[in-house]
């Protein structure tokens, strides 16, 4: 590994602590909504946001786990970031993690923290029986291509396209 990345690593490991989401968690992750929804062009398609449902939403899936969130906590920011997948297991004998959201506040994005997410997320989905990481990107967010050159590096490689419209 790069010495530099090797100090990125470090310096993350000090500052922020990793881990899978548990109740009580729900208000941080909420509030990464508006910089989010903010980056991204939904409205464009007709999406208009409602973060109470978002919010119950959250709530339920870290109750039950059928959603599982890693979290990336600032010792003073609290919740910085969140990478989020769900297992698919409708057609293959083993399932099919994918990934549902993964975000990190813009401030925190030069960090390691996102490639920490990456990885605790694709051990947890190993643990968890996933024979394979599927990671839809839309290309509209202003991240998009940071992300899916951070995948590659992973040994990710492209395999559709995701497209959308307002109805």
């Amino acid at each position: 590994m790069n010495p530099r990345h090797n100090l990125l690593f470090e310096a993350a490991l000090d500052r922020y602590v990793f881990r899978q989401a548990v109740p009580g968690d729900e208000d941080g992750i909420v509030a990464l909504w508006p910089e989010h929804w903010a980056e991204a062009h939904y409205p464009d398609r007709g999406i208009e946001p409602d973060e109470e449902r978002y919010r119950r939403w959250v709530e339920k899936t870290i109750a039950n786990g059928n959603h599982p969130r890693i979290v990336a906590i600032d010792k003073d920011d609290g919740i910085v970031g969140f990478f989020a997948y769900s297992l698919d297991n409708n057609f293959s004998k083993r399932p099919v993690a994918v990934m549902g959201t993964f975000y990190v506040r813009k401030a925190h994005r030069r960090s390691a923290v996102p490639a920490i997410l990456m990885e605790l997320g694709l051990d947890l989905a190993r643990s968890e029986g996933a024979c394979a990481f599927h990671a839809p990107i839309t290309s509209e967010t202003m991240s998009s291509r940071a992300l899916e050159n951070s995948f590659k590096r992973l040994g990710f490689a492209v395999i559709g396209t995701m497209m959308g419209r307002a109805l």
